[in-house]
């Protein structure tokens, strides 16, 4: 990491200083449609083989997630309640190391990771393993989680071709969509008066540490959508809540994969190309102060009509 690396947790700061007024009248699935919108743009920069392309999609994909989860962590007593950043989110899945295998660098076999389906107890040696790590991972830049990425799944990676990592990534944003999607199909669960599925349920479902707790305890095999049992709904919202904190690490991990390989291709082929911590500041930042590319001011006036949220 250069020693002017900003953490994440600052952009994601910077982000919502910059984009509270337009993200406030956002909601949560408007807000990850237009990260998808630039995931997707990152698979045509790819097609195209188009690098600048992709590194300008890339550091406006960084900053709709980031923006997403900015406004997650402003949701109170919702379904999208959730008041971790990007580095907390992603520690869980891979407390600096492979979540499947808990090694580094990985030595999982693919074909048997493919067929895993329940993975609840393991969530709990995943959560204990993220306690010994979360204090610096959380003041983690973007090239830091590179660098992490690439020790855990370098020679994996390698051997990938840009088009398949890209292939995974966007397998990876959409998995994180349909948890986004099946967020929305309960977000006026609170309104069915649903015995325990209260604000005090809704809390314990806003961190890390709380969604994997009830994730193990509400766990089942088959669900029933037609059922209003109190136990089949929690699980319904535990199990969505949790498939979007481990999709938003695996996306994330892909994400910092196509950063990875992009370097490599410039480095075999002798050609510069800026990091993505670069591309951030020089879109974002001028004269030491953030900016919106598209107008150019200090806090984002961009116009925009969506239906207003009521906080």
């Amino acid at each position: 990491m250069a020693n002017n690396d900003i953490p994440i947790k600052e952009w994601m700061s910077f982000f919502s200083k910059l984009y509270s007024k337009v993200d406030s009248k956002r909601t949560p699935e408007q807000l990850w449609i237009a990260t998808m919108a630039h995931c997707s743009s990152i698979g045509e920069s790819i097609r195209r083989i188009h690098f600048p392309d992709l590194l300008y999609y890339s550091a406006h994909t960084f900053t709709w997630l980031c923006s997403f989860i900015n406004r997650c962590r402003k949701e109170k007593d919702t379904v999208f309640s959730l008041y971790e950043n990007l580095p907390g989110i992603v520690s869980l899945k891979y407390p600096l190391k492979c979540g499947h295998c808990e090694s580094k660098p990985c030595c999982c076999h693919p074909t048997k990771m493919d067929s895993l389906k329940d993975k609840s107890a393991h969530y709990r040696k995943l959560l204990k393993a993220r306690r010994g790590v979360i204090k610096s991972v959380e003041e983690y830049s973007i090239s830091q989680w590179q660098d992490t990425f690439a020790e855990i799944y370098g020679e994996q990676i390698h051997i990938l071709s840009l088009e398949a990592i890209g292939f995974h990534f966007l397998e990876e944003a959409g998995e994180a969509a349909k948890a986004v999607r099946a967020l929305g199909q309960l977000a006026n669960i609170s309104a069915a008066r649903i015995a325990g599925v209260n604000k005090a349920f809704l809390h314990q479902l806003t961190t890390v540490p709380g969604i994997v707790e009830n994730y193990t305890q509400y766990y089942k095999k088959n669900v029933d959508y037609t059922s209003l049992a109190p136990e089949v709904i929690k699980w319904r919202l535990v199990n969505a809540k949790m498939e979007l904190i481990v999709e938003i690490s695996d996306t994330f991990s892909w994400f910092c994969s196509i950063l990875n390989k992009l370097c490599s291709i410039s480095e075999d082929c002798k050609f510069s190309i800026q990091t993505l911590e670069q591309k951030l500041r020089s879109q974002y930042i001028r004269k030491g102060k953030p900016i919106c590319p598209t107008c150019k001011k200090r806090h984002c006036s961009c116009i925009f009509y969506p239906k207003q949220v009521v906080l």
